[in-house]
Formats: C-alpha cells, structure tokens, sequence
C-alpha cells in the first residue's frame, strides 16, 4: 500500500480521535462552549475556530515532530520535544497531564452527577458517590467493554447533538437573530480572543492521544491534512453547538448542563430521553477511559508489591481509588467551576509547557532534522 492509499484514512483516523478526545464531559453538556465563547455574546459564532486553529497548529507541529523523529508516545516525544535537557520539562509536563486528566474526570463525575439530579431529583452529593462508585466498578472490572462501546456511543453522541442543535437553532432563531444583528456583548474584543486562545491552549493536551495514533502518516502531506480535517470537524462541531446555544443567550449562562437545558425547551418527549440517555452513557465511558489511562501510567511504575499489593490487580484497583477518590472531591466543586477555573489554569499551563515549546522550539528542531 503506498503513501497516498493510507493518507486519506489515516488523517481520518487522527481527526477522529482528535475529536473523540475532544468532545468529553464539558463539549457534550455544552458547559465549555457556554464559559469560553456563548457567554460572550454574538462573537460565539465564529470565535471558537480561531481557538480550534491554535489547537490544530499545535497538532500539526506535535505530528511533525513525530513523524520525523518516528517517535509515536508522548513520553518519547517530549524527549525530543525538550531536548537536549528533557528531564525537568518531561516531568512538569506528566504532572500537567495527570492534572488534566483528574480535572476532566472531575468534569465527568460533575456533569454526570448533576444530570442524575435533574432527571432523577437525587441531592448532588449523593448522585456524585452513585457515579464514582459506578466509575469505579467499571474501571476495575469493565473497563474492556465500556471502551469497545465507546466509538459507537461517540458516533450517536455526536447525532444526537446535531439533531438538538438543528432543531435548537429552528426554535430560537428569533433570539438569535437579534444577538447577531444588535451584536450584543458582554466583554471587549481583546478578552474574547484571549478566553478563545485559553481554551485552543488547553485543547493542545490532546497532542499526547493524537500522535499515538499517527504512524500510518509518512509525509508532511499526511499531516497537513490530519490537522485540516480535525481543524475543520472540531471546529464546525464547537460553532454549531455555539450557535445553537447563542440562541438562548443570555438566560442559558447560567445552565450547568446548556444543552441538556434546550431538550426541556425543545418539548420533545423522545429526543429528551434519548440525549439523556446517550450523555450518561457517553459520560460514564468518557470517564472510564480517562481514569483507566492514569491507571495505565502508574501501574508500570509500580511494578512490585508485598502482601496484598503483589497482586496486579489489587494494585490497578489501589490506582483507580485513589484517582477516584481524587477526582471525586473535584468533582464537588460542581461541572461550571471546574470548566471556568480548572480548565482555565490547564490553559495558562499548556501555554507554557505546549504552545511556546510547539511554536518556538519544535519548529527549530524541524529545521535542523532538514526532513522533507
């Protein structure tokens, strides 16, 4: 098979994940979309692709780094990302990832918890301890058939936000129209971009699941055309939720779950039910997945054990309650705080130990390696 017969579906394949990635517990609830760019009024509907466009330049230069280095795990990579002095850098960035990593999963058991409260009426508390313990157990023992379902829960998630959102837009549109034509705001044009490039900057953690996927693309090509379709995908994705969602400014700003909020106006019986449905499961699998990854991280490092820890299993289940227990108390916080503050700070993070090494440093390395 030759370099243009794999091009298309591996630069598919990458745009997936990145948008799999993506669209987690503050995409799908509409919760990020409502604090970085709705919030701000009529400039929600395009700002958010200029945020998509820092994260895909990111992508495309962590991509070619990879490609020419032919290093395809971010721990390898930050060797070359950070050479020749890796160690320090390497270390703040692992710390900067497990904390995106808790901060999100707190993000899952927050969205999950306060969709049990509305749905079932179960006081907050006691709907984030049901969905941690259900995290919990499935991690331990189903983590397998919980991450096999998720493509096809990602692939109804993503139908039924485009469903809800066309027909969001059809109801609101009188609303809407007037946000965009009296181009009501509520910040000045500067703090719109810098809340717009914050939120492409946290976005760029996605650079370690992305290039862990990306072996099948062999030319820079390849990988222009990776980062334009997850450019153009995550990017139409986000404006269409925005969109939507402008359409109940200003009242929908003060929503917990926005999107779950236009089902109850919507009036529908069944497109209610089945988005409730499908955002729980897509939460629960979203959660499983980032738990199981830390899990992943931590169980190679601790490789022995004595007593009960010498079993490989009793020390996964060790990991995984201990990053339940962690995320848990994020979680308490509730789903809008830690996508205004905990999503915020992981953006002035990635600043530093992304963006300026993606945009400074590594295009420096690309130049030096002279690869075509």
């Amino acid at each position: 098979m030759n370099k243009k017969n794999i091009a298309l579906p591996g630069a598919i394949g990458v745009a997936a994940v990145w948008f799999g990635s993506h669209a987690g517990a503050g995409f799908a609830t509409g919760r990020q979309e409502v604090s970085y760019f709705v919030t701000f009024g009529y400039h929600a509907v395009w700002i958010g692709f200029f945020a998509m466009l820092v994260t895909g330049a990111a992508i495309y230069i962590a991509l070619e780094i990879a490609r020419i280095y032919k290093v395809y795990d971010y721990k390898n990579w930050l060797k070359i990302l950070f050479a020749p002095y890796p160690t320090v850098p390497s270390v703040l960035w692992e710390i900067f990832y497990l904390y995106g990593a808790i901060v999100a999963a707190g993000a899952v058991i927050a969205g999950a918890a306060d969709l049990v409260r509305q749905t079932l009426h179960i006081h907050y508390g006691i709907g984030v301890v049901i969905v941690a313990a259900i995290l919990l157990l499935l991690t331990i023992f189903g983590s397998n058939l919980v991450r096999n379902a998720s493509t096809g829960m990602a692939v109804f998630m993503i139908a039924a936000i485009i469903v809800v959102t066309l027909l969001g837009i059809k109801f609101s549109s009188a609303n809407l129209s007037r946000v965009v034509a009296e181009r009501e705001t509520t910040a000045g044009f500067g703090t719109i971009l810098w809340m717009a490039f914050i939120y492409g900057a946290f976005q760029s953690i996605l650079v370690a699941p992305v290039i862990s996927v990306a072996e099948t693309l062999q030319t820079r090509k390849n990988n222009i055309l990776a980062a334009l379709l997850g450019t153009l995908v995550n990017g139409g994705m986000l404006i269409l939720v925005c969109i939507m969602l402008l359409g109940f400014f200003p009242a929908i700003s003060k929503e917990n779950l926005p999107v779950y909020y236009v089902t109850t106006k919507l009036g529908i019986s069944w497109l209610f039910a089945l988005y409730t449905l499908i955002l729980f499961f897509a939460l629960i699998s979203t959660g499983v997945g980032l738990i199981y990854g830390v899990i992943k991280r931590f169980e190679v490092a601790w490789t022995k054990g004595s007593g009960i820890f010498q079993s490989v299993h009793m020390r996964r289940c060790t990991i995984c309650f201990l990053c339940m227990i962690v995320s848990t108390l994020v979680s308490l916080f509730g789903l809008t705080t830690i996508v205004n503050i905990g999503y915020y700070a992981l953006g002035l993070i990635a600043i530093f130990l992304n963006i300026i090494p993606l945009f400074i440093l590594a295009p420096l390395k690309l130049i030096q390696a002279k690869t075509p």
